[in-house]
């Protein structure tokens, strides 16, 4: 099994590469969806650093296959893919496309080529995305109809969100399937990630299909938040703010990308599982609130008044002070994302990994042990730049998506929340 605890080392490097060559005997030909992502990126460079480059083939939007075949490094990169092994990656990596696009007759017979697949595709973004529905659910759907009747395809593995079990479970969500009746969500993303599990499984039964569902996902164990930034803001809030509108006990349940990328990889590559649904969670492991806020001012070398619970009306109040003042520009729009942050705090989940151990002996870092990294990377950032990377992820190299953004950018309702 892989060296959990000691990612991009060259330990780890040497465990995961002689690894994961003997666990994929039979993958001829990956496709990975999603590798310009925060959790396709580093399930790249994972699959890189595994040996794998010349089996792995990335279906990335672009104006060409140079344009494609440059972004896919620049991610590898960003994902802490060593320079000069990102640029072993070449236009043989990459099939320009989007999930629901057309294909030449050549890219065609790649895809259908395809004996495993990796679908990250999908925009995390807590805004009312209006492409969320498209790109997670129709889109998707159209991507896994190719694969549908293959005789070569081994392993489907979707990337879906432990979120997509909505706000009515236990306090420990099981790894299962969901009884797709009604359910309610806090964002639509958790809801549309359902919705494509449930119409995935319906529409194609014998899609040899592993659902993946991770938690909150945030910063990496070496590289902190460079890689992303997403999420760590709310943190960062609290701590600063010593309370927050959920009890000092509740848990966030959070694991690091590279951890993250690294169950993916497994559960792909190795010939048979046990099981068709997972959580890639901190599980039982999950800290407190009050343990976080106490390894950030261990991180940040300060210390302050005891943590405690706010009512939600008080959201308003830490928001200027977060921006500044009450006329801030973002101040609304980070009391609203708090507002989300402690919805999903206050439901105390915790997300049963126990299948995902016994499979492949997932034994991720904890948040507070990595937190250190993320703190020093943040440093010289504005917690509302971080908090704009929740819900606007700019699509950069496409000019009428820059244009778009740079007008919409000057609205409030850039950020469109619930």
């Amino acid at each position: 099994m892989f060296a959990w605890q000691t990612p991009l080392s060259t330990t780890w490097k040497d465990s995961l590469t002689s690894s994961a060559r003997t666990h994929a005997i039979g993958v001829d030909s990956l496709v990975l969806t999603g590798a310009t992502g925060f959790i396709g990126g580093s399930v790249l460079a994972t699959l890189v650093n595994a040996g794998l480059l010349d089996r792995v083939i990335c279906l990335v939007r672009g104006t060409s296959a140079a344009h494609a075949l440059a972004r896919l490094r620049m991610s590898a990169v960003r994902s802490g893919l060593p320079r000069y092994r990102a640029e072993r990656l070449t236009q043989a990596n990459v099939i320009v496309g989007e999930l629901g696009g057309e294909f030449s007759a050549a890219d065609e017979a790649r895809l259908a080529g395809a004996s495993h697949v990796i679908n990250c595709a999908a925009p995390a973004s807590l805004s009312t995305h209006a492409r969320q529905l498209d790109m997670n659910v129709r889109d998707t759907l159209r991507f896994a109809s190719r694969f549908a009747c293959s005789k070569t395809l081994q392993r489907f593995v979707h990337v879906s969100a432990a979120m997509a079990c909505g706000t009515r479970c236990s306090a420990v969500v099981p790894e299962s399937l969901f009884g797709y009746g009604e359910s309610r969500h806090l964002v639509p993303h958790t809801q549309i990630q359902r919705e494509a599990e449930r119409l995935l499984r319906l529409t194609y039964p014998r899609l040899p299909m592993v659902v993946v569902r991770p938690s909150t996902v945030v910063g990496h164990t070496v590289l902190g938040t460079s890689p992303s930034a997403r999420s760590f803001w709310v943190f960062r809030v609290v701590h600063a703010a010593r309370r927050f509108a959920a009890r000092a006990v509740s848990r966030i349940d959070v694991v690091s990308v590279d951890d993250c990328a690294r169950a993916l990889t497994l559960l792909t590559v190795k010939p048979r599982l046990a099981y068709d649904t997972y959580h890639v969670s901190a599980g039982a492991n999950a800290a407190t609130i009050t343990q976080i806020v106490n390894a950030m001012d261990e991180a940040t070398g300060t210390s302050g008044k005891r943590y405690s619970m706010c009512a939600p009306r008080e959201l308003r109040a830490i928001a200027r002070e977060t921006t500044g003042g009450e006329r801030a520009p973002h101040s609304h729009l980070v009391e609203r994302a708090l507002g989300l942050y402690a919805g999903f705090a206050q439901l105390d989940y915790v997300f049963d990994n126990r299948h995902l151990r016994e499979e492949i002996g997932f034994d991720p870092l904890p948040f507070t042990d990595y937190l250190n990294e993320c703190v020093r990377t943040s440093q010289g950032i504005g917690i509302v730049e971080q908090m704009k990377r929740d819900f606007v992820r700019p699509v950069t190299g496409f000019p009428a998506q820059e244009s778009f953004l740079k007008e919409t950018c000057l609205q409030e309702n850039t950020y469109r929340l619930l």
